[in-house]
């Protein structure tokens, strides 16, 4: 089985999926509040960031160029290093 490789960039995906860009505003803001606390980061991208990313991107997604398992990844990356380092990381 051939790797799918991700053609797509996180502003590609919120150009299909808008309401990750309210996702990436809220990470940020988390990060800001609590960049010296690992454990709150780690506890608010499982309670909140991963919870909302779970039905915009991936199998749960509405839009069907989000919905397979290469986006999912490249946006858990994608948001995960932004929550920990509050710098985007393409």
């Amino acid at each position: 089985m051939e790797a799918m490789i991700n053609t797509l960039t996180f502003s590609d995906m919120v150009q299909l999926e808008p309401r990750l860009a309210a996702l990436r505003e809220q990470a940020r803001e988390i990060w800001h509040e609590h960049y010296d606390s690992r454990k709150e980061l780690e506890r608010a991208w499982y309670r909140d960031i991963k919870r909302q990313m779970l039905s915009l991107v991936g199998f749960g997604s509405a839009v069907p160029e989000l919905r397979n398992a290469t986006s999912y990844d490249y946006c858990y990356q994608f948001l995960y290093a932004l929550l920990m380092s509050g710098q985007e990381v393409n």
